[in-house]
């Protein structure tokens, strides 16, 4: 079910299970996101056969519901003045015995939570929750059923964001939010696996090594509110986290239009004292288009253990993952409304792989009732090759880029007890990362090497942290009050011409300082106002954070403010406005030089409308609307005739709506919709507009005890969709997938 606004988070924590004369006793506790016991809370289990039983959580927040045996149930919550909140256990199988229930109050704003994630623990730290502003959540229920071919398309249905389809091979596409565009331009969203930053140094995210049975939940945090991360946070970021504890083995194989197969698993269990989570998934497929080949498998591990009486968490992670594709290359106007499913010869050896690898280290320790600190330490190589040929008359390109990332993440929370009576919470955090970056270009022929036409070697190390408050003066008012700050370090070389290498240091941006914060004021116990302020920042990226020309780094302030409110039980409203300006923003060059600019001063500005209704015979229907203006405000001399102008490859609206029926139990079908307006391709705004589409999906789910059958269609209505850019002489086209259908089963012990 999908619901919208005001949605909490739950987690189960992996527990042996308790025994009582009447069966199973599951025990656990409800609290809200400040991690204050909630009393009255109304518990309720039900079993597959719709058998119920209920309690009430006491003073200290905690509940005690005795169920007839082992198995599934599902756990609801609720409590006045929070959103309810749903998730599945297994008692006795999963060990669910001990459970941490968190409710999000109306004085907290998640914009989507799609419900029946087994998150599993109680947080140490203040999360997204915390913020007043839009934060949007997608379940580990919800993001098994998508038909994707990369991790990355899952955010198509998160409001506000949107995507260019790009097509083309390890080039897959990437997204938009807040007024930002899709071109890989500006990094502008921060992405987070496991609390891991996993952005190349071209502010890329590197998600598509996930599947989607490894992911748990994508919390999507938009706006320039969050201190936790900097450079990359300027449009908002993206948390992703992935499956962990409990004992089941769940497969998953699939099978559909376009020569489609895939198969996943994942299996928890406990080897004594640890808790072990097993991954393996493989997807192949032939695509859409010709010459669009796709190979691609991941294996990971997550081992954790809990000792000292819960208070210390010691876990490891493991990830490796490898890519092979082809690229059907792009299309002019004609071919591409002719023959959508054509690749041009000159592309038969475009393609590449991808190769990546993870390690973690993970330590969590709960010091005392009032004070908990985190260390994660980790290395991950991002290892990409590209060979690309744009059109007959230019040369196919192998694109290489070869990074190594070490760092680590340090974070502590206080909560004083002299300042327990405004339930504030004081949280901390360091962190620190060591790139190095090889980036190599070659002019090629059918894959055989040429000449060099680039060679880069640098390296570029971050150090930053932030200090964060968070209080509540008065009962219906909640504060939070940040300061983030990051310095950079590196040196580059350049080897192209070996003759005549040169290096260079990193500019002296200096320490960059970012303030933030935010406010929550419930009017009602149905309505809630919000507001939120903060500031994000740019440096240059490949050779233009290099040198002794100062490029001066950018400058973004935003803002957000709005309502939310439960009008009535069965429907959730939120509408909010926002606005971005960025001083001296920094823009990649496509010149083949890898350098970047500066482009002037920018406005992003948008309104978001969301609302769920939830009907009766378990009927829901939501829908998400941003529009948006990203515009050129000031360009400087030397392009004076584009002030005013629209950034280029931003749609002035976005729109998502859908509507989920379970007509009965087990039995679930859904259908939803993606939209979006027309772009503008070049910053001088004089090629057209493009890039408009109407996509309808929609999927049927079958569970029966432990096996679930699936069909879904994507682009149910076969609508044409595309990507489409200016090469300096004509419009080149990347269609989008028309109709296909896909068969899954799912298997659960």
């Amino acid at each position: 079910m999908l619901a919208t606004a005001l949605s909490p988070t739950a987690s189960a924590a992996q527990d042996a299970p308790a025994t009582s004369v009447a069966g199973t006793l599951l025990r656990g506790t409800v609290r809200d996101s400040a991690d204050t016991p909630i009393a009255g809370a109304i518990v309720t289990a039900t079993d597959p056969n719709g058998r119920s039983r209920a309690g009430r959580s006491e003073a200290t927040g905690a509940f005690r519901i005795a169920v007839p045996g082992a198995g599934r149930y599902v756990l609801t919550v609720r409590a006045l003045g929070h959103e309810p909140t749903s998730l599945e256990v297994d008692a006795g199988r999963d060990g669910a015995g001990l459970l941490a229930v968190r409710l999000r109050s109306t004085a907290t704003l998640a914009t989507v939570q799609i419900v029946g994630d087994r998150t599993g623990r109680r947080p140490l730290h203040p999360g997204a929750d915390a913020l007043a502003g839009s934060v949007s959540v997608l379940g580990g229920a919800q993001i098994a059923r998508e038909q994707v071919a990369f991790a990355q398309e899952l955010l198509r249905k998160v409001p506000g964001i949107y995507r260019a389809e790009f097509n083309q091979g390890i080039v897959s596409g990437d997204i938009g939010v807040r007024g930002f565009n899709t071109e890989s331009e500006i990094g502008s969203t921060k992405l987070l696996v496991d609390g891991i930053p996993s952005n190349l140094n071209s502010g890329v995210s590197e998600m598509n090594a996930l599947f989607p049975l490894e992911i748990e939940q994508i919390e999507v945090v938009r706006g320039t509110q969050d201190p936790r991360v900097g450079l990359f946070n300027l449009a908002g970021n993206v948390g992703v986290t992935t499956r962990e504890g409990g004992r089941y083995l769940t497969s998953r194989v699939q099978g559909g239009s376009f020569g489609t197969a895939e198969a996943q698993v994942v299996a928890a269990s406990a080897l004594g004292p640890v808790a072990q989570t097993l991954f393996l998934g493989g997807r192949r497929s032939d695509g859409y288009r010709a010459n669009a080949r796709l190979d691609k498998w991941t294996a990971s591990g997550k081992w954790f253990t809990t000792l000292a009486d819960e208070r210390v968490r010691l876990g490891v992670i493991g990830r490796v993952h490898r890519l092979d594709t082809q690229a059907p290359g792009y299309l002019t106007f004609a071919e591409s409304r002719a023959t959508p499913t054509f690749s041009p010869a000159f592309s038969d050896s475009d393609g590449g792989t991808v190769a990546s690898d993870h390690g973690s280290l993970h330590v969590d320790v709960r010091q005392s009732d009032r004070f908990a600190w985190s260390l994660k330490a980790y290395g991950q190589r991002f290892d990409r090759v590209r060979f690309v040929r744009f059109t007959a008359t230019g040369a196919q390109q192998e694109r290489v880029e070869d990074e190594r990332q070490q760092g680590l993440i340090a974070l502590a929370t206080w909560r004083p007890a002299a300042w327990a009576p405004w339930r504030a919470v004081v949280t901390a955090g360091v962190d620190a990362q060591w790139t190095r970056n090889l980036q190599l270009r070659f002019r090629t022929a059918e894959r055989v090497r040429q000449a060099t036409l680039r060679d880069y070697d640098f390296a570029l190390d971050n150090r930053g942290g932030f200090v964060q408050l968070g209080a509540s003066p008065h009962e219906r008012v909640q504060l939070q009050l940040a300061v983030r700050t990051d310095k950079f370090f590196g040196d580059f070389t350049n080897r192209t011409t070996p003759a005549s290498v040169t290096t260079a240091p990193l500019l002296p941006y200096g320490w960059i300082t970012q303030p933030k914060g935010s406010v929550t004021v419930q009017l009602h116990e149905r309505a809630s106002i919000y507001a939120n302020g903060g500031r994000g920042f740019q440096i240059g990226s490949g050779i233009a954070a290099y040198g002794t020309q100062r490029l001066r780094p950018s400058v973004n302030d935003g803002w957000e403010s709005g309502i939310v409110s439960t009008p009535f039980a069965a429907l959730s409203l939120r509408a909010g406005v926002w606005e971005q300006r960025a001083a001296d923003e920094v823009r990649l060059r496509f010149d083949n030089s890898g350098d970047s600019e500066n482009i002037g001063r920018t406005r992003r500005s948008g309104v978001d409308v969301e609302a769920t209704l939830r009907l009766p015979s378990s009927v829901s229907a939501w829908v998400a609307t941003t529009s948006q203006r990203a515009r050129l405000v000031e360009p400087g001399p030397r392009n004076v005739a584009q002030r005013g102008n629209r950034l280029n490859h931003v749609p002035d609206w976005t729109a998502k709506y859908g509507l989920d029926w379970a007509p009965r139990r087990g039995l679930q079908l859904s259908a939803w919709a993606y939209a979006q307006g027309d772009y503008e391709i070049t910053p001088a705004n004089d090629r057209g507009r493009w890039g408009d589409l109407h996509l309808v999906n929609a999927d049927l789910s079958w569970r029966w005890r432990s096996a679930a059958l699936g069909l879904g269609v994507t682009n149910l209505f076969d609508r044409y969709g595309e990507y489409v850019w200016w090469d300096g002489t004509q419009t080149l086209h990347s269609p989008a997938a028309g109709r296909a259908l896909f068969v899954t089963v799912t298997l659960d012990r």
